[in-house]
């Protein structure tokens, strides 16, 4: 279908009658001008109100949808229409005509109110009978996001889960419909197989053990697919991986493994340097005593040798005891030793030349022995021992510094390297290559199982035909059953072909659309895989959508979704509201330059402001617009927007 005009009358700041009457042919855009909140989403809304009965593109709100400028000219009692009319051209250039209307009237209160609704469908002038199949047929309202962007909602479309995408490209691919025919033929199979059961248990059994194996062999073959795919993109991933780890400098991981090692080696080090040091220094402080002592304790020992060396250790007599005797004046032997006797002379004499040491003899002796037990004790190679442990601690620190060298070294070759980067990139490697593994071992199991069920099947099929040769005739539900069975193998065929011709298409045109448009030469295309996932293809690798700017993301979602246009079974227009509103002024100029390329024989419609609209873009599409209009606001009673045609 074709949009040919679109009338407004009382919907909302549109008091009019307002009509806009679209571009068709060679020069098929529509441009439609105006600033921001003076009413182009509103066109937008009124489309979807047309026909569906709701305003998709409004935020929640209380404001009434008929004309409050209007309402305010209204008397007590009267009543006017909101009506909104849709005129299109179906693929038989027939005239089809959606017009929806709202009855509202002001009150006794002088308040305006809404009451009811109309809303016809017309197909040259002749009422359609059946609307809503008519709607689900044509223009189903699951779809009016492939027709009526809205480019503020285009810039969030990849930031949603891609079951999502998934199911738009199945909905408009048909996809969805052979899904559910699938469906339905199996539920029939099934139920034809209970009641053969019933009539014929053996073969009843027969033929769901071959559904069953169909199934499963089915199934399995789709999980080697499945396989065969994601091996496929992790080794691309590993290639491009290891193609941004290389723009990194020659084999940077072997280098970073290297000082990764070398910080090991240098933590025991480190270790063993701090362990070294602690038991020297426990040996030093267990020793301090002794070693304080020594010096002294040496002394001493000295000083007895002495003593020991004049006889006073050990002591024939003991200087006290000779004064003893001379204070007697008699010797224990009972000699006489009185004053002027030879015998106290002599003593006299020898206690002068008695040391007073003699008295305290025993005791040095004493002492001398306990100083030798102390000093036997000593660590008498105390200090080879100390510098034994600080060649020890030294050899460390060489060797501590031997490495931090290296480290250095590496760390220069390393120079402007994102480590933390080709880390991840190696970590994603080796998380790629343990998935290729454990799949590439699950892909020969069920190879296997695949081989098994094969096998069973043809024996089973072959059990069939002898049962059936013993049943005789085949009765209306074997017949029936037979049929299901070659039709379901058929629809089956069909949505694989298909499937597999959306996605190379989606792709090829989703690529092509964004290069045109983009005006970055390093993007290469767009790659989207089997479960819808879109990357972009870039020099050294590739980026997901979200790593692009907002500007990126609408360009890409705009590519994505007007190919999903293309590829609909349904000849659908283009509605895009604010469609250029965060790109750069290079994208413009390259959208304005191929978009009448990338809408081939799609009619189009743009609701922009000003700063979209800019030169550069104009210049780009002048050749193809064929009508122009500006939204004009008219501040009064709250607003009127008035539609001029300038083309």
């Amino acid at each position: 279908m074709i949009l040919k005009s679109l009338y407004l009358k009382n919907y909302r700041t549109y008091r009019g009658p307002e009509i806009v009457d679209f571009a068709t042919g060679d020069q098929n855009i529509t441009i439609i001008k105006g600033n921001n909140e003076v009413g182009k989403t509103t066109i937008m809304n009124a489309i979807t109100w047309c026909l569906y009965g709701r305003e998709y593109y409004r935020d929640k709100g209380n404001e009434p949808i008929f004309s409050k400028s209007t309402s305010y000219d209204l008397e007590i009692g009267d009543e006017d229409t909101v009506e909104v009319k849709l005129e299109m051209e179906d693929t038989k250039g027939k005239t089809v005509k959606f017009i929806r209307k709202l009855l509202f009237y002001k009150n006794d209160l002088g308040q305006c109110k809404e009451d009811s609704t109309d809303f016809e469908i017309l197909v040259d002038e002749i009422p359609v009978t059946f609307q809503s199949t008519y709607i689900k047929k044509h223009l189903p309202s699951d779809i009016k996001e492939y027709f009526l962007f809205d480019g503020e909602q285009l810039e969030s479309y990849f930031t949603e889960d891609n079951s999502n995408i998934k199911k738009s490209v199945y909905q408009l691919s048909h996809l969805n419909v052979l899904e559910n025919t699938i469906k339905h033929l199996k539920a029939s199979k099934r139920d034809l197989e209970d009641q053969l059961s019933k009539l014929n248990p053996v073969l009843g059994k027969l033929r769901k053990n071959e559904s069953r194996l169909v199934e499963d062999i089915e199934s399995n073959n789709a999980k080697l697919v499945k396989i065969d795919s994601d091996v496929a993109n992790w080794n691309r991933l590993i290639s491009e991986n290891s193609d941004q780890i290389k723009h990194f400098g020659q084999d940077p991981n072997s280098l970073i493994d290297e000082k990764e090692s070398l910080k090991e080696e240098l933590k025991k080090i480190d270790n063993r340097i701090e362990k070294e040091e602690e038991r020297y220094g426990i040996f030093l402080i267990k020793n301090l005593p002794k070693i304080m002592s020594a010096p002294y304790l040496l002394n001493v020992k000295d000083l007895c040798k002495e003593l020991e060396e004049k006889g006073f250790i050990p002591a024939r007599f003991k200087k006290e005891f000779l004064e003893y005797l001379l204070e007697e004046h008699e010797c224990i032997c009972g000699a006489d030793l009185s004053e002027g006797s030879p015998g106290h002379d002599k003593l006299l004499k020898l206690y002068n030349e008695t040391d007073e040491a003699t008295n305290i003899a025993d005791h040095v002796n004493l002492l001398l022995g306990s100083l030798n037990s102390i000093i036997d004790k000593f660590p008498l190679k105390f200090e080879n021992t100390l510098k034994s442990k600080r060649s020890t601690i030294q050899e460390f620190k060489f060797e501590r510094d031997n490495i931090s060298k290296s480290i250095t070294d590496i760390n220069n070759k390393l120079a402007g390297i994102d480590e933390d980067k080709v880390k991840e990139l190696q970590k994603e490697i080796e998380q790629y290559e343990t998935l290729i593994s454990i799949n590439t071992e699950k892909k020969g199991g069920i190879k296997k199982q695949i081989e098994l069920d094969e096998k069973l099947l043809v024996d089973v099929r072959a059990d069939i035909v002898e049962e059936e040769k013993k049943a005789g005739i085949k009765n209306e539900i074997q017949s029936s059953l037979n049929l299901c069975n070659e039709v379901l193998s058929e629809v089956k065929t069909i949505y694989h072909d298909l499937e597999e011709d959306i996605h190379i298409k989606l792709q090829d045109l989703t690529s092509n659309e964004f290069s045109n448009m983009h005006w970055k030469d390093f993007y290469e295309g767009v790659v989207i895989d089997k479960d819808y996932d879109v990357k972009i293809l870039k020099e050294g690798g590739y980026v997901v959508p979200n790593d692009l700017s907002k500007g990126g993301q609408l360009v890409l979602a705009l590519s994505f979704m007007t190919a999903l246009n293309s590829l609909s079974g349904f000849g659908l227009p283009i509605v895009i509201d604010t469609p250029l509103g965060r790109l750069d002024e290079p994208i413009k100029e390259n959208i304005g330059k191929n978009l009448h390329e990338y809408t081939k024989n799609k009619q189009v419609t743009l609701l922009v402001t000003g700063s979209e609209y800019s030169d550069e873009f104009r210049k780009g599409i002048r050749d193809h617009v064929g009508k122009e209009y500006e939204l004009n606001y008219i501040q009064e009673k709250d607003g009127i927007t008035t539609i001029e045609c300038k083309k």
